[in-house]
């Protein structure tokens, strides 16, 4: 799987990827968490460039958003920030 032509627009990304030689067009939507620590991309439509038709396994799919998803320690970044803002008051 090859990513090409990203392009972002507010919480829309659309991607152009090649997938087994064929391109395809993924529309993903930012699904920020309830926490408001992070998110993740939600797939919302994907098509086949090439024949039109939307002919991914689940699991191709699942590769493509487990590819684009950031994956952060959201607990331990926080704990280093307030360390980092503690040590900085002292």
């Amino acid at each position: 799987m090859r990513l090409s032509k990203l392009i972002l627009h507010k919480d829309i990304l659309l991607i152009h990827a090649d997938i087994h030689s064929n391109d395809y067009i993924f529309t993903v939507k930012w699904k920020e968490l309830d926490n408001k620590k992070g998110g993740e991309w939600e797939l919302k439509s994907y098509i086949n460039n090439s024949n039109g038709k939307k002919d991914l396994s689940q699991e191709e799919i699942d590769q493509l958003i487990n590819q684009i998803n950031p994956e952060w320690g959201w607990e331990q970044e926080q704990e280093q920030m307030q360390k980092a803002r503690e040590k900085d008051v002292d």
